[in-house]
């Protein structure tokens, strides 16, 4: 058996075995993370290289955990993967619906989660190459996908926290950043976040990076400018708590360059 094989499937059973679980509703999410056809997924993607081992938890959420990975050159990486069990299906087909680039997703359930995770592994490309600052995206394979690791800082290399749980003492600078990633994100890379905060903006270096763009639209769906215009009050509202006084005209002008 290949080597990668053995430390990957050590490694999962590991985390599965020894991971304190403090009630029914931990051992739940478990089962949900590491069902079997994850673990054969991980399998894969240690075989190519991507994933050495798990090594702990950077977040969790209802539709998706984000795990600190190692590859076989020894960085880290994150390691994302969609829990199938608790995903809002017919949101995902509504959005993927929505966009050219997933006319063949299929109906069932492992289907339209490829599609999903593919889709923001896209979406991650897409504003990647643009030079915006988003994780860079590695692979994508069915419900996981690997991505770069964020550190806080050079003097620090644990995981960039969310804006949410960030102290700014450069406030006015990381708002003007996330502006201008909503402007180039619409104007160039033609995608709307559709779900922009500052729980899914991390600190990083001292830069704001977008996560979580796996529901970002293109400008041609039909419910885009919506969502822009509820992503851009939702910057709004996160600047207050900086203390800001940004105002929706200036924010939307400018991005929003002609109506």
């Amino acid at each position: 058996m290949n080597k990668h094989y053995i430390d990957a499937d050590k490694q999962m059973r590991k985390l599965e075995e020894t991971k304190r679980l403090k009630s029914v509703e931990d051992k739940q999410v478990s089962s949900e993370v590491f069902d079997d056809k994850t673990l054969k997924v991980l399998y894969k993607l240690a075989n190519k290289g991507y994933i050495r081992s798990l090594n702990g938890v950077i977040s969790t959420g209802k539709e998706a955990n984000v795990f600190l990975g190692i590859d076989d050159d020894n960085n880290p990486v994150a390691v994302k993967i969609y829990r199938v069990m608790t995903l809002d299906f017919k949101k995902i087909k509504e959005y993927i619906a929505g966009d050219p680039r997933f006319k063949s997703h299929g109906n069932n359930t492992r289907q339209i989660i490829t599609a999903w995770t593919q889709k923001e592994f896209k979406n991650l490309s897409r504003l990647y190459k643009l030079g915006l600052r988003v994780p860079e995206p590695y692979i994508a394979m069915e419900n996981v996908l690997v991505m770069e690791y964020l550190e806080y800082s050079d003097d620090d290399n644990s995981a960039a926290p969310p804006l949410s749980k960030a102290k700014l003492d450069n406030a006015s600078e990381v708002f003007e950043e996330i502006i201008d990633f909503m402007d180039v994100a619409y104007n160039k890379a033609h995608l709307v976040h559709g779900d922009l905060s500052r729980y899914n903006i991390l600190l990083s270096h001292g830069h704001p990076y977008i996560i979580d763009v796996s529901q970002s639209t293109l400008d041609s769906h039909p419910s885009s400018r919506s969502l822009l215009e509820r992503d851009i009050k939702n910057i709004l509202y996160d600047s207050k708590k900086f203390k800001l006084n940004l105002t929706y005209e200036y924010v939307r002008n400018r991005i929003i360059k002609n109506d």
